[in-house]
């Protein structure tokens, strides 16, 4: 084995652990408590993982006003300019398809950005949602109660051809049509609404359900939302130019690969249609999702 292959191999090697770092992924780890995690799942009070994801992409489509077939063809857009930039880039058609794979969570990515405004304003009515409904709480001891008197008080005035249903409605109404567990539906409550105090909130309310004494608990939290508003604006800020930095270096990490072609043609040769060069071209787009991932991680709103 020459030294450039080992190179080479203890460049995959480092790679391989950053990624595992990168990602917080340890193989050695053996779930905790499986028998807990499944008694929750048949008692039907927390939520199965599809369930999640489905929540989590309908509040994304609702938030960005983007219908399913506009996310779908978004993501074969973005899947064919992947492939298309990969045959221009690498001139390879295996190379091409990674990076039409690696490319296909670019809508999502926008979607979330995108979401972030929608979010802000739902947010600046979310206090006083939580307000109404805990004062109405506080008064009859009865959650269900509350949240259907304040959702019969928001759409008494507007016509029913005009009225959006919120996550507030669609409580009530898989309470009343689907399934009568209230943990259950507040579990899910808290799924369609990402803010990390009506999370709190919510959790609240799910123990104030089995001790009413605790009620008085909510309004802190309303307060505590409250002095979080102000720091939205300077997290959206850094969002913008943390994402605009990100682009700007995958960018230039990948305009290496076709000036190479002019520069060196025998390095473009080794690096594109050797077993080694593919494997390390693979490994910088695994890296580049990888990383994107992790930039809507650290940019996320900071009451989310």
């Amino acid at each position: 084995m020459n030294p450039i292959h080992l190179s080479l191999i203890t460049v995959f090697i480092f790679i391989s652990l950053a990624l595992f770092l990168l990602l917080g992924l340890n193989p050695f780890e053996v779930e905790q408590n499986p028998l807990k995690k499944r008694r929750l799942i048949l008692t039907g009070t927390k939520l199965k993982i599809t369930e999640r994801i489905a929540i989590h992409f309908g509040t994304l489509l609702r938030q960005t006003r983007c219908t399913r077939k506009k996310f779908l063809i978004l993501l074969l857009a973005a899947s064919a300019a992947g492939f298309t930039a990969g045959i221009l880039l690498f001139d390879s058609t295996g190379l091409a398809a990674v990076m039409a794979a690696c490319v296909l969570p670019a809508p999502y990515f926008y979607l979330t950005v995108k979401s972030s405004a929608a979010a802000r304003e739902e947010i600046e009515g979310l206090e006083n949602t939580m307000s109404v409904i805990t004062n109405t709480y506080a008064g009859c001891d009865d959650i269900i109660k509350a949240m259907e008197t304040f959702v019969e008080e928001k759409n008494r005035y507007i016509p029913a051809n005009l009225r959006i249903p919120t996550p507030f409605d669609e409580f009530v109404t898989e309470l009343r049509l689907v399934n009568p567990n209230v943990e259950h539906g507040l579990y899910r409550l808290s799924e369609k609404i990402k803010n990390r105090y009506f999370n709190e909130w919510v959790k609240m309310l799910i123990l104030c359900h089995h001790d009413r004494r605790l009620k008085f608990a909510l309004f802190p939290i309303i307060k505590a939302m409250n002095d979080a508003k102000s720091m939205q604006v300077e997290s959206d800020g850094m969002m913008v130019r943390v994402w605009r930095d990100y682009l700007m270096t995958a960018g230039l990490m990948f305009s290496i690969i076709p000036m190479m072609r002019f520069a060196n043609a025998e390095w473009f040769y080794l690096l594109t249609k050797t077993a080694v060069g593919k494997l390390l071209i693979i490994l910088m787009m695994v890296i580049a999702l990888a990383t994107a991932f992790y930039v809507m991680k650290a940019t996320k709103p900071s009451n989310r």
